[in-house]
C-alpha cells in the first residue's frame, strides 16, 4: 500500500482530552508515523461521526482524494473506524426520563447495513477497505463525563450499573469485527492493542473515551503494522 485514506470519528482524527486545560485537543502526529514510513496519508475523520456520517463523507470525498479514473487504485487503503458514537445515547434525554425506552444513535441493524454499504462503496472504487474495532472506554470516568450537568442517579438507574457502558460499547466493537469477517475485510485490532498493555485505562483521557497522547501512539503502531 502506498496511499492511506482514513475515515473515522474523533479517535482516528487524533482527539484527546487535556485535563489541565479542561478541553479537547488534537494529537498532531496522527499521520506522522505513517508518512515517515513512506505512505501518502489523508485523514478525513470527523469528530462525532457515526457510520451514516461516514457513508456520506465517503460518497462526497473519496472520489476527490483517490487517483484519477483509469489509474491504479489497488495500492490505496481506506481505513474505516466507526461505532463509538453509534453505540452512544442521548444522555440528556435519559437523565430527564430514566424509566423511558431509548435507542442508541445508530441501532445495531442499521449499523451493520450502513457499514456494509461503506465497504461496498470503497470496493466499487477499486481501493481496499480496512476496518478498526473500538478503543475500550473507561466506564467509571465516562460515567462522570456523560453525567456532568445531568442527573447521575437517573442515568445510573437507567443503566443498571456503570459497567454496562463498557459492555455495550464492546458489543459494537464485536459487531465491527463480525462485519469485517463476513465481508472478508482486514481487521485492524486496535482494541486488542490497548488490552494487551495490561493497564489500558492509563491510556484513556479523563473523559473516559478518548485515548491519551500515549494511547494515540499505540494506535499509530497498530496502523503501521496493519499497513505493512
Amino acid at each position: 500500500m502506498k496511499r492511506i485514506l482514513i475515515f473515522g470519528d474523533s479517535i482516528l482524527k487524533g482527539v484527546y482530552y487535556c485535563g489541565e486545560e479542561g478541553r479537547h485537543r488534537l494529537y498532531r502526529e496522527r499521520t506522522g508515523e505513517l508518512v515517515r514510513a513512506g505512505f501518502e496519508v489523508k485523514n478525513c475523520s470527523v469528530m462525532g461521526a457515526t457510520v451514516s456520517t461516514g457513508e456520506e463523507l465517503l460518497h462526497r470525498k473519496l472520489a476527490d482524494v483517490l487517483p484519477a479514473d483509469g489509474e491504479d487504485r489497488s495500492d490505496t487503503a481506506v481505513i474505516l473506524e466507526y461505532g463509538g458514537n453509534d453505540c452512544d445515547y442521548k444522555w440528556q434525554d435519559i437523565s430527564a426520563d430514566p424509566n423511558g425506552d431509548f435507542l442508541p444513535n445508530t441501532p445495531e441493524e442499521t449499523f451493520v447495513n450502513r457499514y456494509r454499504a461503506c465497504i461496498d462503496y470503497v470496493r466499487s472504487t477499486g481501493a481496499k477497505a480496512y476496518l478498526c474495532n473500538l478503543v475500550p472506554l473507561d466506564p467509571e470516568r465516562y460515567m462522570e463525563w456523560i453525567s456532568r450537568d445531568l442527573s447521575r442517579d437517573n442515568i445510573l438507574r437507567w443503566l443498571g450499573d456503570v459497567g454496562r457502558l463498557y459492555r455495550w460499547q464492546e458489543v459494537y466493537s464485536r459487531i465491527a469485527e463480525r462485519i469485517a469477517s463476513l465481508a472478508s475485510v482486514p481487521l485492524i485490532p486496535v482494541r486488542e492493542a490497548f488490552m494487551a498493555t495490561g493497564g489500558y485505562r492509563g491510556l484513556i483521557s479523563p473523559d473516559g473515551i478518548h485515548p491519551t497522547v500515549e494511547g494515540h501512539r499505540v494506535i499509530d503502531r497498530v496502523l503501521i503494522e496493519a499497513m505493512r
